[in-house]
């Protein structure tokens, strides 16, 4: 989480890191959207990065009688925490995204702003 959150603050500060930020929130491709192969994958690349903690929570529950612990609220927990990391990484990414983005039009000589 540490090098997570120092990755997304250096990235803040290249250039052309709001254009990735404002691709990540705001300017969303409604036609790509739509696609129900997109949301396969991404319900898919859920699964996948649950599953790794499916098989640890089901033997975790197993012994939940000597423990008294509340396994719905752990699921939970780890859940959020995912969708939280997931989400965190996109900023990352996007940031980085749109810093290489503008590093290609300015060594092109294109005015990024001129193109949508």
């Amino acid at each position: 989480l540490l090098i997570l959150l120092v990755l997304i603050i250096r990235a803040a500060f290249l250039d052309g890191a709001k254009d990735g930020i404002m691709a990540y929130l705001i300017k969303w491709d409604s036609e790509v959207l739509s696609d129900p192969f997109i949301w396969s994958e991404a319900i898919g690349q859920v699964f996948f990065s649950l599953g790794v903690c499916m098989g640890v929570m089901t033997a975790y529950s197993s012994h939940n009688s000597k423990t008294k612990t509340n396994v719905a609220g752990s699921e939970k927990a780890i859940s959020l925490s995912d969708t939280g990391i997931a989400l965190l990484g996109g900023f990352a990414i996007y940031e980085m995204l749109g810093s290489m983005r503008a590093k290609c039009y300015n060594a092109a000589g294109v005015d990024r702003y001129t193109l949508t």
